[in-house]
């Protein structure tokens, strides 16, 4: 899925998108009620009225996924996490959130608050059919309730299973993390349990694609995939903020970048300054000497070479007070937990008020292929 997704709402300050699997999603939620709920309950229905029915659900349903991410969301941010937005896609939703965790505590809290959101919507569903049975509603009718009710419980259940990166997961790695106080052996077991709930999902996926509902079967099957990738993601992420542990700015960072004016054309950015340095990274200043943004590798391929020379670097810089400011002797554990989207990945050294460097995901990785030496030292350790 893209980076940023199609801008849909703004809730509380966070920012909604979408990706265009939501389309895909939509769909196989509309065509379950139209071509499966509603025959089975209410035959005779007219087709147009059966879709109408399952398109309604289905966003109704979005709805309730949103509302489960906007809990998490809120909790995290209440807690002191940086919240970039909620992503809705093929697999459902995801409240974006940088930074690090800081405690197994807030882990648990904000893991636990979306099942709990979603309890509340099953509540919510049940209430509202019983409500419409009572007074006689129509079955076409009672039926979008009661199919919330079942597949918000559905969600509920499946969320809460124990292992990363579900809610369930987390809920575990939280729970984990502040009984040993090792968040790196909380992380491995509960990495260890998503992996085999992911085997598992993806082997009775193939049992359904050969035995039983083809479609099904292949969605268990991407669903366990994608369990089983983001949870050796999740610990392979932990094991390079366990690396990086005790080692400063200064050690990782870019030294002596290369500032570059703000008024200049991209045109010139691109042929003056990109193709003479290996910098992914350029601060911009302005005509009194300060610097107002930070060019990046990013920003100038997304302008087409035919615009270059009517856009100026400040035209596609990121605000210097979207950047997070560091200190040389500061640890980079510490600076990775402000680092987020806004400033794509980078953050700027100062040092008596002087930019000395630059951090920036390559200036990460780069630690990581060095071979022997400090880091492949700790990781050993």
């Amino acid at each position: 899925m893209n980076r940023g997704g199609v801008p849909i709402a703004r809730i509380a300050g966070i920012k909604i998108s979408a990706d265009w699997s939501v389309l895909v999603i939509g769909a196989l939620l509309a065509w379950g009620v139209a071509g499966g709920a509603v025959p089975a309950y209410a035959p005779g229905t007219a087709l147009w009225l059966a879709w109408t029915v399952g398109v309604i659900s289905a966003l109704l349903l979005i709805g309730s996924l949103t509302a489960h991410e906007m809990g998490h969301a809120l909790l995290a941010r209440h807690r002191g996490l940086t919240v970039d937005g909620i992503r809705l896609w093929l697999f459902g939703g995801v409240a974006q959130i940088s930074g690090d965790w800081m405690t197994g505590r807030t882990e648990m809290l904000v893991a636990a608050i979306g099942p709990a959101v979603s309890f509340l919507l099953v509540g919510v569903f049940v209430a509202a059919s019983w409500l419409l049975i009572s007074v006689g509603a129509p079955t076409l009718v009672t039926i979008v309730p009661e199919w919330l009710a079942g597949l918000n419980l559905l969600l509920l259940v499946f969320n809460l299973i124990p292992a990363f990166p579900l809610d369930g997961g987390r809920i575990l790695r939280g729970f984990l993390w502040t009984r040993t106080k090792n968040r790196m052996t909380a992380t491995v077991a509960a990495s260890r349990a998503g992996s085999f709930f992911a085997v598992v999902l993806m082997g009775v996926g193939v049992l359904d694609l050969f035995f039983g509902d083809p479609i099904g079967g292949l969605w268990l099957m991407m669903i366990g995939w994608f369990l089983h990738t983001a949870a050796r993601g999740e610990a392979h992420g932990e094991q390079t903020r366990h690396a990086l542990e005790g080692m400063l700015v200064g050690d990782v960072m870019s030294k002596n970048p290369v500032i570059v004016p703000s008024w200049i054309t991209v045109e010139l950015l691109v042929d003056q300054y990109v193709m003479g340095h290996e910098f992914t990274s350029f601060p911009t200043h302005s005509i009194d000497g300060r610097i107002d943004g930070l060019v990046t590798m990013r920003g100038i391929k997304q302008v087409p070479p035919q615009q270059r020379s009517a856009r100026r670097a400040i035209d596609i810089a990121i605000a210097a007070d979207r950047v997070p400011i560091a200190r040389p002797d500061e640890h980079i554990t510490d600076l990775l937990k402000r680092i987020g989207a806004a400033s794509d990945g980078r953050a700027m050294v100062y040092d008596g008020g002087t930019l000395v460097g630059i951090v920036s995901p390559s200036d990460i990785a780069r630690l990581f292929q060095t071979g022997p030496g400090r880091m492949t030292a700790r990781v050993a350790a």
